[in-house]
């Protein structure tokens, strides 16, 4: 199968999971936890024990967040001990921040910063939900059940057990986690907390290292209009399939190969609208982006050429294109070869987009026009995922 279809198909069927739960959500804001703001530094306790040797860990953690969440920074910086038939210390030190949709994973090993994108976490923003409940939701599905009260930092906290685990929850945000197992222990436990405080700037700050961009990552601004599009074509979709009586409510509910494919064009279409207005202009300033960048040598200029590339891919919704012009023009070759894959590709899919008026038809003809090897090399653009 194409990667164009399981794309499509993939898209499909996670969309088919999601429209019962589209509904309006009115005024609400985004919500990750229930206050707006906080920081949380803990004190890190892990022992262990086995046949020859032993464990301990010791160290500090901090969570910090504001915007109800939308933005968080998760760090922590330990020391693991072993002793007995050979001894080591290592230093563990790891941090993830979260700036909406864009997620940030710091290596320390490899002193580099990559760059990646929550899709599913765009959508939840774009709807407006509330998962500041989702700590107890996600411990009662696993069974857990509440066996008292705690004070932890100053805070009062309901104490719950799940298996050998127990979380102590200050309104749905863990102060303590115990676990205790045969010859294992390990607790993080809250030593400050501060909410609904401004939270400093610098608490967000990444480590100056390079940073590595995911090639699917999109921007911002291309993924707020990607996701808009996407709810909107969602309630089209919804309207047409309950205009021919199906209710997806109905765990028994199948759809035939026509109705998939309604799906695939409604979903679609919207997309399948702006690429026709778009790619002409696109696939214009992708040639003139390599022709610049072959006819410079400086890094800053190079970068100046991929942009008017990139806020076309902000209108479709599309991804980035990211290079390393650190390098460049040492890179270059690499940079006009990516180039020349992407522009053959979408030269092939305007054709597609311009021969059809259904997004299954599309995928189609660009499919009859690219080899397996091809598609897997470029990034599909006959449709929006």
């Amino acid at each position: 199968m194409s990667r164009n279809r399981r794309q499509i198909l993939h898209r499909t069927l996670w969309t088919l999971t999601i429209l019962t739960g589209i509904a309006g959500a009115g005024e609400q804001v985004f919500k990750r936890y229930p206050v707006e703001s906080g920081m949380i530094f803990y004190d890190i306790n892990v022992t262990g024990t086995s046949k020859g040797f032993s464990t301990r860990t010791r160290g500090i953690a901090r969570l910090v967040f504001d915007q109800w969440g939308a933005r968080e920074l998760k760090e922590e910086d330990s020391t693991e001990t072993q002793t007995g038939d050979f001894n080591e210390t290592r230093d563990i030190h790891t941090m993830t921040k979260m700036d909406h949709g864009t997620i940030y994973t710091v290596d320390f090993d490899e002193q580099t910063i990559y760059k990646t994108r929550d899709r599913a976490l765009d959508l939840a923003i774009a709807q407006k939900e509330d998962l500041s409940d989702e700590s107890i939701r996600l411990i009662k599905e696993m069974k857990g059940v509440k066996v008292g009260t705690d004070r932890v930092a100053g805070f009062p906290c309901d104490v719950w057990k799940v298996k050998d685990q127990e979380i102590c929850l200050y309104m749905g945000i863990p102060l303590r986690i115990t676990i205790d197992a045969p010859n294992f222990h390990s607790e993080r436990k809250a030593l400050q907390v501060v909410l609904n405080r401004p939270v400093p700037p610098e608490q967000f700050r990444l480590p100056d290292l390079p940073i590595v961009v995911d090639e699917e990552y999109t921007s911002n601004a291309a993924a707020q209009t990607r996701t808009e599009d996407y709810l909107a074509s969602v309630r089209d979709l919804q309207e047409k399939l309950a205009s021919m009586g199906l209710n997806l409510d109905d765990p028994n509910a199948t759809l035939t190969p026509e109705q998939e494919r309604l799906v695939i064009d409604t979903l679609g279409e919207r997309y399948l609208r702006k690429q026709k207005r778009l790619l002409p202009r696109l696939i214009k300033a992708m040639e003139k982006a390599r022709s610049c960048i072959a006819g410079t040598d400086k890094p800053e200029t190079a970068r100046a050429c991929i942009e008017p590339v990139n806020r076309i891919n902000e209108e479709l919704g599309d991804r980035t294109e990211h290079f390393d012009f650190s390098r460049f023009p040492k890179n270059r070759p690499g940079i006009l070869e990516a180039l020349d894959r992407e522009l053959a590709y979408l030269k092939v899919t305007d054709d597609c987009v311009h021969k059809h008026d259904k997004t299954s038809d599309v995928i189609l003809c660009t499919e009859g026009n690219l080899g397996e090897e091809e598609q897997q090399e470029v990034t599909p653009a006959a449709a929006n995922p």
